[in-house]
């Protein structure tokens, strides 16, 4: 009992210590020591947002694209300008570059994946696109596009255009608008296993 103690305690320890991915790294290599199947998925997982993290390093570092990775799903959040020019759908010939690495991973993870457009709430005058929202769905198909085109299940991904209904700033600062413009590619994990262990 008390070496369990000491176990939790250590692994708590090492949360605090370590990024949260390498905590939740820890704790999946002990589940499968202890024979949840689930945990193998979830290494590799790990292994292939810890690549993501590697091969994005430097957009990352540029605060050009955030990953957050929870117990729940895997989000990268990309500015709108890495991948599209202002007003348009197209992915820009840089983009396709940058998702690449992205792509050849999620097909990995072999995960349902959310893709979500978003966009600052300046008025569309004049533009190819009616409204923000239809701008945001149409550049979340264009990476949808990509990732299929790149071997990724079509039937595994989803697209959402919120436009500028999910605000991550205020849009009353170019700053803020800055912000708002993105897209979001989000992995669910989920248990291989249905919750056994």
């Amino acid at each position: 009992m008390s070496t369990l103690v000491i176990l939790f305690l250590s692994l708590y320890a090492f949360s605090y210590n370590n990024k949260k991915s390498e905590y939740e790294k820890a704790i999946a290599t002990l589940q499968k020591e202890l024979g949840v199947e689930s945990a193998d998925k979830k290494i590799k997982d790990m292994d292939l947002t810890k690549k993501v993290e590697e091969d994005l390093k430097k957009e990352i570092q540029d605060e050009q694209l955030g990953i957050e990775v929870t117990t729940s799903k895997i989000k990268l959040t990309f500015a709108a300008p890495m991948l599209f020019d202002s007003g348009s759908a197209d992915l820009k010939r840089g983009a396709k570059e940058l998702l690449r690495s992205v792509a050849e991973n999620l097909r990995k993870m072999d995960s349902p994946v959310l893709v979500e457009g978003h966009t600052d709430a300046a008025r569309m005058l004049g533009k190819k696109f009616h409204s923000n929202r239809e701008l945001s769905l149409m550049r979340a198909f264009s990476v949808i596009n990509y990732l299929v085109a790149g071997g990724f299940p079509a039937g595994k991904l989803s697209a959402y255009g919120y436009g500028e209904y999910r605000p991550l700033a205020p849009n009353d600062t170019e700053e803020g608008r800055g912000k708002n413009r993105r897209i979001e590619i989000t992995v669910i994990r989920q248990d291989t296993d249905g919750g056994k262990s």
